[in-house]
């Protein structure tokens, strides 16, 4: 008998089987907007317009996180009869441009040079916002376990604008600096990776008009400002989950640079499909009970108890 060492050539060529992760199961949960009121596979009536955290709370008028990553990503995405989504090209915007997307193609910089390519104009920007699921006061909810929850709102469409606009709202602020010495880069780096993370963001849901009607759309604003030692240790957790952040959204990882093969598509994951809103119809079922939740604010929390 001999060790696995002699065969670690082979890693490539097998095959490891994924089983589906349940909602109640993922790192991150996602934050949406109900289009219509319907039962989900944990059999939780969800309310149309209403804000829902997948697999953790449901039917809400607002919610509240700490933000930890802000990623800008393009996405060329199909929808096909069913309503079911598949990637065509996709690109996670790594490091300065030129960026290049999964088919192999060069990505414009700007929304005009991807208008300007026939493969590129219906590639659409995306900006994804994570961070740890709180308390209007910043206390992080904690499952069971207690460990905290982290969840994630998806800017697009419609709902990019809002979420751009308030990042880069906090981007322009002038904040007393955390880091010293004080310098050009550090100034940079703060109002880039610090300043979105020095308040809790209030998530609601405001209505706004587009060429399909009267669509509902993410409302985030400054809630509680948060202490400099705890935007320290937000820091620290944002360091330490990277790795997690990036595989959850980085749908290129495993895809060659030069692209799928001519047909092949990539499903987008069921629980980052975020429908428009439609409007209810009238014979919509009653709202359920509200169901227990498995989730609850921490009492007197600390960032030292979070246990990854």
């Amino acid at each position: 008998m001999s060790g696995i060492e002699e065969y670690e050539g082979l890693t490539e060529a097998g095959y490891e089987s994924r089983q589906p992760v349940s909602p109640e199961d993922e790192f991150y949960h996602s934050i949406y907007v109900a289009g219509q009121s319907r039962k989900n596979q944990s059999g939780v009536l969800e309310e149309a317009e209403k804000l829902q955290v997948r697999g953790v709370e449901y039917n809400l008028d607002k919610a509240y996180m700490i933000i930890t990553h802000v990623k800008a990503l393009l996405a060329k995405i199909d929808r096909d009869a069913s309503g079911r989504e598949s990637v065509k090209c996709f690109s996670y915007q790594q490091g300065d441009p030129p960026w290049y997307g999964t088919s192999g193609v060069k990505c414009g910089i700007n929304s005009a040079e991807r208008a300007a390519s026939d493969f590129c104009n219906p590639c659409r920007a995306q900006l994804v916002v994570g961070g740890i699921y709180c308390d209007a006061q910043g206390n992080p909810v904690v499952d069971k376990e207690k460990k905290p929850t982290f969840v994630f709102v998806r800017g697009k469409g419609l709902k990019y604008s809002r979420v751009a606009d308030y990042i880069n709202n906090l981007q322009s602020d002038d904040f007393e600096p955390i880091f010293t010495p004080v310098t050009d880069d550090s100034k940079r780096f703060e109002k880039i990776h610090v300043n979105n993370k020095r308040f809790v963001t209030e998530i609601g849901i405001e209505t706004e008009d587009s060429n399909w009607g009267p669509r509902k759309v993410f409302s985030l604003s400054r809630g509680t400002q948060l202490s400099n030692e705890t935007v320290m240790n937000v820091l620290r957790i944002t360091k330490k989950t990277l790795d997690k952040f990036n595989e959850k959204f980085d749908w290129s990882r495993g895809k060659q640079v030069s692209g799928y093969a001519e047909g092949q598509t990539a499903a987008v994951p069921p629980d980052q499909q975020i429908p428009e809103v439609t409007p209810p119809p009238e014979a919509a079922a009653q709202p359920a009970e509200q169901p227990a939740q498995n989730a609850e604010p921490a009492k007197q929390f600390t960032f030292d108890d979070i246990d990854f």
